[in-house]
């Protein structure tokens, strides 16, 4: 039998007992406060007492009796009592120090007829604290210093600390921002017939980035996946090598460094890191806590607490065994201060932080609800209705600065029976902030393989990744994720600038039957990497058979609306718009019915339509009954289509390229003024005033206010990528910086050598070697995005024996278009597209200059010239590119196309620049 004991942190209050009992005149079950009669069951109270009755609100006069003191008591009280009445425990306000979580078994229901209510005293505040405050702290320099009891027995170690109710961070370098990787460590080679692997277990830092530290077994390095993040423990430095290696391998399918060569970490949990206001190091061997204090803070009025629970609450039911917590609600508490877990192998999830546990937690729960609670200050998620749970409700909350998100429904793998799946659940008016301060791909709210569900009227903002997720198969594969509603949420500010390939609200796999409509989605902004990607409504992979109607989605990066080639999707009557690079990801369709795309609006300032793809060539989605406009002194372009041309095609015939007439589209007001030409299409007007939280929310009109937002650049307006790199930084042995490389570790290399130099002592270079599985392999591109003005790129290249080289510019368009393309075959032979140039000669440096007008300076044409000792021996002004529509230059690439045989090249001083007046 468990039970939950208590620990009252203000036990200085239990000396006042009798004054206040006597004070109070307590002597009943029931309570008159401010005009109304308050009774319960049992009370409980910070200086209430496990021996007494639990009886009465307040202490006795004599001192004999009064309420319990912890809500475990509470709760095996009832057990003894019938349930043919609703039972009642109201909780008095104070701070209540739990030693352990709180726990509701099935013995512990009631019935529809007599639930049990566990709430707060009207008028009051009680906090369940996970944490303990941390005292005797003393003077050094600008330093606060103690020992912490217990540390350096191995009885307590945490990894959060809290001061006056702020979270404080952990000493880190960078201090702000991120370093960036090196490259990641070579492909391991594969067995004989298998595929290389990539190397998990560490990188190559850059020089001076990271230094040994005196407990390195405390330290963690933090990496950035795209739409994920990893916390690795530290196995090993390497300082000669500038080499870092983990505890264990990366667990995720992707590589280190897989998203970008260079991708973004940080360092955390060293004494050595410690150097600036608000941050803190435990030292685990000797139990020192030290704390760089705030400007303004003092000795005599700080608080400073530190977790040691990692949960709150659990409802711990066996729905299998037929064995549920049923029809018991917990309201108006407030939990807070809860620890996270760094497991030996370090923490990593493919998405969302799945695995990360929460500090309320319900398995079996039947009818039960949490209303009205405050949950803050933790590492994990905080709510999660997981296993087997049915008609559940988490409603009126406020949830803020947490680990991960916000609240969870359901499970990431299907329940193998109905009675183990979550379903019929109501998350509704709560309002979730300030997450993912620790696994940063916590989402406000994630709902998997679980049906039947109404999320609505929630407010989310300020998160690293998505404001909502559903869904769980990355295919058409069968889900339990149907039937679900989607209504009325404020989801804002989310992504952040910190991950990418995130959304307002992201959707996986097949979802029969869900709603999605009425929701406001805005200023979803991503970090500018690889893939950068964030959408207001994203259906991602498998998402099909939903309906997506009455929304907004406006300020973002990439699009309102990313359709990623899914089918059977019906999106109607929706506004996107204020996107700063298109405004929806059309694609083509995979295979099953098209999707429905009619009466939207699709309302631009910048950028383009349709975001660079083959949907193009899809003609049988159905586009049609939508408003299409644009703000700035563009022609609106269909893919590169007129309107009219569009129409041809047999798409939007009857939509039309009119000013939908906002109230104020700039300032998010996106009411039709009278007469707009979009109600003669058919879209219906979308009345804002009941999305977010309702009136009956306690932080109705008291959530946070942001700047107004500025749209970033459109992709035209971006400033180019500038390469300028004779490889003279990088060490011998490892890749170049800021291009992405693709070898495959069967004695290929693409690496910086010191054998040979144009300039300088080092040069890049590509060897091939026999039985590779692709021909274009080793090759690496740079991410250029030049798109206007005359990119000219120069390049020194030195071809060995029997080599084979290859060089394009690329746009990103789904097929791409190929601007300037050479190779240089095993004999020598320069072609261009097919036309023979020059010979060139072996064994000597080849100088080469590419000059290409891009944007509205495209002529489909590119200058050649290139030089061998000093003579130009290739000078033409207009070759062909691969494509006359070539306008972007986003790919930048070199390949060694050896077949068969080792053959190696190098090249040097690459530069790519516009060309100077």
């Amino acid at each position: 039998m468990h039970t939950c004991s208590v620990i009252r942190t203000s036990v200085r209050l239990m000396a006042l007992i009798v004054a206040v009992g006597a004070m109070r005149g307590a002597n009943a079950q029931e309570r008159r406060v401010e005009g109304a009669v308050v009774k319960a069951d049992f009370y409980v109270s910070p200086i209430g007492n496990d021996a007494w009755t639990g009886r009465l609100p307040d202490p006795s006069a004599a001192g004999a009796d009064g309420p319990f003191a912890t809500i475990g008591k509470a709760r095996d009280a009832i057990r003894g009592i019938a349930k043919d009445r609703a039972l009642t425990v109201l909780v008095r306000g104070g701070t209540y120090t739990l030693e352990e979580p709180i726990l509701f078994a099935p013995e512990d229901s009631g019935t529809v007829a007599a639930p049990v209510t566990y709430a707060a005293y009207p008028g009051e505040r009680p906090v369940f604290s996970g944490g303990r405050e941390i005292v005797g702290f003393r003077q050094a320099g600008d330093l606060w210093i103690t020992t912490v009891p217990g540390v350096a027995e191995g009885r307590w170690r945490f990894r959060e600390l809290f001061v006056n109710g702020e979270r404080r961070t952990c000493a880190r370098m960078p201090n702000a921002g991120f370093f960036k990787m090196a490259s990641p460590l070579p492909v391991i080679p594969g067995k004989e017939g298998e595929k290389p692997t990539p190397d998990k277990t560490g990188f190559r830092f850059r020089p001076g980035d990271i230094t040994p530290c005196e407990r390195l077994g405390d330290v963690n390095v933090k990496m950035i996946h795209s739409w994920e993040s990893s916390i690795h423990p530290i196995k090993s430095i390497d300082a000669e090598a500038n080499v870092v290696t983990f505890t264990a391998p990366l667990k995720e399918w992707w590589g280190v460094g897989h998203w970008e060569p260079q991708g973004r970490y940080f360092l955390e949990n060293a004494r050595e890191f410690l150097d600036q206001p608000g941050e803190w190091y435990l030292n685990q061997g000797t139990g020192e806590l030290t704390y760089f204090p705030m400007v303004g803070e003092t000795l005599n009025r700080t608080e400073v607490i530190a977790p040691v629970l990692t949960e709150f609450l659990r409802f711990s039911g066996d729905p299998e065994a037929r064995l549920r917590v049923q029809h018991v609600h917990v309201k108006g508490l407030a939990f807070m201060y809860a620890d996270w877990t760094l497991l030996p192998e370090g923490n990593s999830d493919t998405q969302a932080a799945v695995s990360v546990p929460a500090v309320i937690t319900a398995d079996g729960a039947s009818q039960c609800s949490i209303e009205d609670c405050e949950i803050a200050h933790v590492g994990n998620y905080g709510i999660w209705l997981r296993h087997g749970c049915k008609d559940c409700s988490v409603s009126g909350n406020h949830l803020f600065d947490l680990g991960a998100g916000g609240i969870r429904v359901g499970e990431p793998h299907m329940a193998k029976e109905d009675i183990g799946e979550t379903s019929r659940s109501v998350v509704h008016n709560n309002y979730i902030h300030d997450i993912g301060e620790i696994y940063h791909a916590g989402v406000g709210i994630w709902l998997a393989q679980s049906s039947h569900n109404r999320i609505s009227h929630n407010e989310i903002h300020d998160g690293y990744y998505t404001g909502i997720s559903t869904g769980w198969n990355w295919s058409k594969a069968p889900t339990r994720t149907l039937h679900n509603t989607i209504e009325f949420n404020h989801v804002h500010h989310v992504v952040r600038g910190m991950l990418s390939d995130g959304a307002g609200i992201y959707t996986l796999g097949t979802q029969t039957g869900t709603v999605i409509r009425n929701n406001v989605f805005h200023d979803i902004f991503p970090y500018m990497g690889d893939p950068t990607m964030a959408w207001g409504i994203y259906f991602d992979q498998g998402s099909n058979g939903m309906l997506a109607e009455n929304n907004i989605a406006y300020n973002t990066l990439t699009g309102g609306l990313m359709n990623t080639g899914q089918s059977g999707n019906t999106i109607r009557n929706n506004i996107f718009a204020n996107s700063a690079w298109q405004a929806v990801w059309r694609w083509k369709r995979d295979d099953g019915p098209p999707s429905i795309v009619e009466n939207n609006i699709f309302y631009l300032t910048q950028g383009d339509l349709f975001y660079a793809d083959g949907g193009a060539a899809d003609t049988e989605t159905p586009w049609d009954h939508n408003v299409y406009w644009r703000t700035d002194d563009e022609e609106l372009l269909f893919y590169d289509y007129t309107l009219e041309e569009w129409r041809e095609r047999g798409m939007d015939r009857n939509s039309k390229l009119a000013d939908p007439m906002f109230v104020d589209a700039a300032n998010g007001d996106f009411r039709l003024k009278p007469g707009s030409p979009a109600v003669a299409v058919g879209f219906t007007p979308i009345d804002t005033s009941a999305v977010g939280l309702t009136s009956e929310s306690r932080w109705h009109g008291r959530t946070r206010q942001h700047d107004k937002t500025v749209l970033p650049p459109s992709l035209d307006d971006l400033p180019p990528v500038v390469i300028n790199d004779g490889f003279e930084d990088t060490r011998p042995g490892q890749p170049p910086e800021n291009a992405r490389i693709f070898t495959e570790g069967k004695g290929d290399a693409l690496e910086i050598s010191d054998r040979q130099a144009a300039a300088g002592r080092q040069a890049l270079l590509f060897r091939n070697a026999p039985g590779m599985e692709h021909i274009y392999n080793p090759h690496m591109f740079y991410a250029p995005r030049f798109r206007r003005g005359k990119a000219l790129l120069s390049f020194d290249i030195r071809m060995c024996e029997g080599a084979v080289m290859g060089h394009a510019w690329r746009d990103s368009k789904h097929p791409f278009l190929v601007g300037p393309s050479l190779s240089i075959d095993a004999v020598g032979t320069l072609t261009a597209h097919g036309e023979k140039l020059a010979e060139v000669p072996r064994d000597q440096w080849i100088h080469v200059e590419i000059l290409c007008g891009l944007g509205k300076s495209a002529a489909g044409t590119y200058g050649l010239k290139v030089k061998t000792g000093g003579e130009l021996i290739v000078d033409r002004q207009s070759l062909p590119c691969g494509s006359p529509k070539f306008r972007f230059l986003e790919w930048l690439g070199f390949m060694n196309l050896t077949d068969g045989k080792t053959a190696e090249f190098f090249i040097d001083n690459v530069r790519l620049d516009l060309e100077k007046n």
